[in-house]
């Protein structure tokens, strides 16, 4: 037996070492049947049947706002000058006031310009306002896996007290 020990080289970072390449399988696509795209075309149908929608809109003098009539019987008065592509054009050129496609976007061929549904309420209620209310409306959700550990937490006498230190 040999009692010498084999000392290892530290490796020589100026040598070239081969590189090996991974060999990746590209995914396959996988077509939807027939009835996935029934279920689909179905769902959007449903959709579209039920989402609030711009119904009419017109522009008011007086108070210098758009009124906007949604589908679920609400009215949004948006001042002119809250809606960017709206700030610096003229009284008679809303004369024009177009709804869109699938009622979600208000446009104006005088102006050349618009503003979507989904920008209203963040210009009406503003940013701060929309996310804290999408945050209260997340957090008082309650995945089952949730609601499954505080009722087992319930059957055990609920919370555990804090220690006093």
């Amino acid at each position: 037996m040999d009692s010498r020990r084999r000392v290892r080289r530290p490796d020589n970072p100026l040598e070239k070492k081969p590189t090996v390449k991974a060999i990746t399988k590209k995914p396959v696509r996988k077509e939807p049947t027939e009835a996935e795209w029934r279920a689909t075309i179905t769902a959007s149908q449903e959709y579209w049947r039920t989402a609030t929608k711009i119904v009419a809109a017109r522009y008011d003098r007086a108070r210098d706002t758009i009124v906007i009539d949604l589908s679920t019987g609400v009215t949004l008065a948006v001042p002119r000058s809250a809606i960017a592509g709206f700030r610096k054009a003229k009284s008679p050129d809303f004369a024009d006031l177009e709804i869109g496609p699938e009622g979600q976007t208000l446009w104006s061929d005088a102006i050349d310009d618009g503003v979507e549904f989904e920008q209203l309420p963040m210009i009406v209620f503003g940013q701060d306002i929309i996310g804290f209310l999408g945050a209260r409306i997340n957090a008082s959700k309650k995945s089952p896996a949730r609601a499954k550990a505080s009722r087992a937490n319930g059957r055990k006498g609920g919370r555990p007290r804090k220690k006093v230190a």
